[in-house]
């Protein structure tokens, strides 16, 4: 069981929401955690005891840490210990999923990443230990987040702990936040699935200009809709039980810049690193040298994020190199010429760098880009034509929701006229409601 199906859908949320809503304040957060640890044993049953004693030790590590505030090498080795715990439960995650063939874990990520993110914090002393076990259980594997994010920190928890903010009207927007990125998932993320995968099989047979262009702009797509489509699943179930997570995605493909783009795609995660990895080598000199390097790391890691497989890296290392020329070459150009030509340009830089994320090896990598520029491909395959002319309505409708334009058309009817904002919102949900079932099923 998955936040995507049909089983969460009308049987596991109606059942949390009512629990939730009946437990009594003290009790919002212990009933919460069981719900998180009930959905891991439903959704990974093979993961559900290594998540149980990974999150019971760390606890375990984190009392230790806040009942010694004077005993410094208690801590440090306690410290010590929770990153080397943390970090080789990451490797072990991301290499047997590479073995098996699988998606990234990205479960394992969002536990084992914040668990790191927050030993960090409270060692250093920039956020007070969560002493209550039910409200370290909802900070790190609320089930909400666990299939693609966001990554949060634990003062972002302690300024909305669980149940502090529940009312029926933020469940209400919250459920119409989820609704919405449930259909970004099901309605396009999946049927561009398809798409691609047809696209890959007609390539691997012949690949054509046509075909290897169309493939790359259907993965930015897919990839983009399944990634935000789940973290604003996230946001919505969030708001649902009483906490406000962070957005992670916001029109990246629309971004002026390759920074901005990072700075857009994943937003959580690059800030994650940021703070976590650039800030601390980062000094006062700030030499160039340095900010190459430190540059080159966090985009790797925004790219390991996904898994520990070279494609990922190499995309890493690609973003990387155009956020260098920027920042030493680009920026005041980037920053003077028309804003639609600087949007052109990161376009189609992020474009191509999806070719790298979607690759399988590197000679994939190469027979693509060699492809898109006419070397040794026919312009067009009958296969890739008729994969088009059966999936035009959802490549249009993923390449309009791919800008901001609708976005910015509901944010107006909100402000103009909360009235028909709310109308609009439950037609706009029964609607989509509606043909997500039909797809489900």
């Amino acid at each position: 069981m998955g936040v995507a199906s049909l089983t969460f859908l009308y049987f596991f949320l109606p059942a949390a929401l009512i629990l939730y809503n009946f437990a009594p304040k003290k009790a919002k957060s212990t009933v919460l955690a069981l719900l998180s640890g009930g959905f891991i044993l439903l959704s990974q049953p093979e993961d559900f005891l290594i998540f149980c004693g990974s999150i019971i030790l760390f606890f375990i590590f984190s009392e230790i840490i806040a009942r010694n505030p004077e005993k410094p090498k208690t801590r440090k080795t306690v410290f010590t210990l929770s990153l080397i715990v943390g970090i080789f439960l990451i490797f072990w995650f991301s290499i047997g999923n590479q073995l098996s063939k699988g998606f990234a874990p990205f479960a394992a990520m969002v536990i084992f990443f914040t668990a790191i993110g927050y030993f960090v914090d409270i060692y250093k002393g920039e956020t007070k230990p969560i002493r209550s076990f039910p409200d370290f259980v909802v900070f790190l594997a609320f089930f909400g987040k666990l299939s693609r994010g966001p990554l949060i920190r634990a003062g972002h928890i302690e300024k909305t702990p669980a149940g502090e903010n529940f009312s029926l009207s933020e469940t209400g927007s919250g459920l119409y936040l989820f609704i919405r990125g449930l259909a970004k998932y099901v309605i396009l993320a999946l049927p561009l699935t398809k798409v691609h995968e047809n696209l890959v099989a007609a390539n691997a047979s012949e690949i054509s200009v046509l075909g290897a262009w169309i493939d790359m702009i259907v993965f930015s797509m897919m990839i983009f809709f399944d990634l935000s489509g789940f973290c604003d699943i996230a946001r919505g179930l969030g708001r649902c039980f009483g906490m406000d997570l962070p957005k992670n995605f916001y029109f990246p493909f629309q971004s002026p810049t390759v920074s901005d783009f990072l700075e857009r795609f994943n937003m959580t995660v690059t800030a994650f690193f940021r703070h976590y990895v650039y800030d601390v080598l980062r000094n006062d000199k700030n030499s160039k040298p340095q900010f190459i390097v430190n540059t080159m790391l966090i985009c790797m890691l925004c790219g390991i994020w996904f898994g520990i497989e070279m494609n990922f890296i190499f995309w890493g290392l690609y973003i990387s190199g155009f956020i260098i020329i920027e920042e030493l070459f680009l920026r005041k150009i980037l920053l003077n010429i028309p804003r639609i030509f600087a949007r052109v340009y990161t376009f189609a830089v992020t474009m191509f760098s999806m070719t790298i994320f979607s690759a399988d090896s590197s000679s994939s990598i190469i027979r693509s880009f060699t492809a898109m520029f006419g070397i040794d491909a026919p312009v067009m395959t009958s296969q890739v034509s008729y994969i088009l002319s059966q999936n035009i309505l959802v490549l249009t409708l993923g390449a309009f929701f791919l800008i901001s334009a609708f976005s910015m058309f509901i944010r107006f009817i909100s402000k103009k006229s909360p009235f028909a904002y709310g109308t609009f919102a439950v037609l706009e949900s029964a609607v989509l409601l509606i043909f997500i079932t039909a797809e489900l099923l």
